[in-house]
This record gives structure tokens, C-alpha cells and sequence, in this order.
């Protein structure tokens, strides 16, 4: 595939290319342009990852639990965790 099919395929020619990546690399990037990949953030507030172990068996009952619910492992701990410090 020569260039002149990968511009027509993709919709973008070589030198406009170039120019966007001069204003992004200048921090010219047009506001609006850039697109966030992945899933959009559930809370104003930055969040952190927390790791912990459990006992395998325990972990069987949280999945029969989440099935149930139709919840998924994240959205069953964090409502266990909300209901925890709703009580406190």
C-alpha cells in the first residue's frame, strides 16, 4: 500500500498530519480536537486504585452476589464501601 492509498483510506494527507502534530507538540492543539479514550470518569475526584486480598471462597460468594445483582466486582465494592462509611 503506497501513501497516496493510506491518505485516501484514512482520510488525511501526509502534510496536514504534520501540521497537527506541530500545534499539538507547540501546545497549539485547537481546543475540541483531542478525544479521551475509555470510559468517562464516574466521580469529579481523581481516583485511586485499591488492592486487597480475599479468601477464594469468599470472593465465590461476592461473584454469586454480583450475579444476582447484575452488578460488576467494582460496583459491588464500591456500594459495600459507601454503605461502611454511610454507617460510621
Amino acid at each position: 500500500m503506497d501513501t497516496k492509498e493510506l491518505e485516501k483510506m484514512f482520510g488525511i494527507t501526509s502534510d496536514e498530519l504534520e501540521k497537527s502534530a506541530a500545534a499539538y507538540e507547540s501546545g497549539e492543539w485547537p481546543e475540541g480536537k483531542t478525544t479521551r479514550i475509555g470510559r468517562p470518569p464516574l466521580y469529579d475526584d481523581e481516583l485511586e486504585s485499591v488492592t486487597f486480598r480475599l479468601s477464594k471462597s469468599r470472593i465465590r460468594a461476592i461473584e454469586e452476589l454480583m450475579v444476582q445483582r447484575g452488578e460488576t466486582r467494582s460496583e459491588f465494592l464500591r456500594e459495600a464501601v459507601d454503605k461502611a462509611l454511610a454507617s460510621t
